[in-house]
């Protein structure tokens, strides 16, 4: 891992190394930022029973331990909302035969008041991607099944909230299901920008030679996706 200090858009100085938290990971870890800090969520790779633990980088580059994920999960999707951090679906064995159905949040300002569910995903949902947009979590991307890649986006509008803090939710609203099966999403990689989801790259669900250069935007109040310039290669 390298960090350099930003001034605007360029590095004021020389990238400098950074360790990551002592210990030999497993592969399957996530960053994500908060508050303009940098987290770390990982598991030991001798570990086969702990949760991922999540850290914090002190702005003295060395590492803090926030907490642990709510349970034992693999290939699991996560997002940022707002001081909220989600955790979406996975599974629960490294051969991804005992799906995971749960969603998960915790309030990052303070964790102290733990994880709490929310509403269980409609279909299993195993190396999800998720983004948020206006209080609206969008999951797509994700293998269901047989390992075959969903063709459809899974929406939950959390502006139906009691509160906003984590301590009290209460989500009425439940997963809403778009078919989008003009758009290769499998291993995709999806950004929002001026709170519209754009989606690069990936393969045709079920064919994953078919690596693609596509880049499609998505509408989320009309459910429609238009096209944008393709990349210059394919990419997965």
């Amino acid at each position: 891992l390298f960090r350099c200090r930003l001034d605007g858009d360029s590095c004021v100085a020389d990238w400098q190394p950074v360790n990551l938290p002592a210990g030999q990971w497993n592969y399957y870890s996530y960053f994500f930022t908060h508050n303009d800090n940098l987290f770390f969520a990982v598991r030991r790779l001798a570990d086969t029973v702990a949760p991922h633990q999540i850290y914090r980088m002190t702005n003295v580059g060395t590492w803090e331990h926030v907490c642990e994920m709510p349970r034992r999960l693999h290939a699991f999707g996560l997002a940022v909302m707002g001081h909220q951090l989600v955790v979406v679906g996975g599974c629960s064995d490294h051969a991804c035969k005992r799906p995971s159905l749960s969603v998960y949040v915790i309030d990052l300002n303070d964790v102290c008041t733990g994880w709490h569910p929310l509403p269980a995903l409609p279909c299993e949902c195993i190396y999800p991607r998720v983004v948020v947009i206006d209080n609206t979590i969008h999951v797509l991307g994700y293998v269901e099944g047989r390992l075959m890649h969903s063709k459809e986006v899974l929406s939950l509008d959390m502006t139906t909230t009691a509160s906003s803090s984590t301590t009290a939710l209460s989500i009425t609203s439940q997963w809403a299901r778009n078919t989008i099966p003009q758009v290769p999403l499998a291993c995709c990689a999806p950004v929002v920008v001026n709170g519209q989801v754009v989606v690069s790259g990936g393969f045709t669900p079920g064919k994953p030679d078919d690596v693609q250069k596509s880049v499609f935007v998505y509408h989320s109040e009309s459910g429609q996706w238009l096209p944008l310039p393709s990349l210059s290669t394919a990419r997965r």
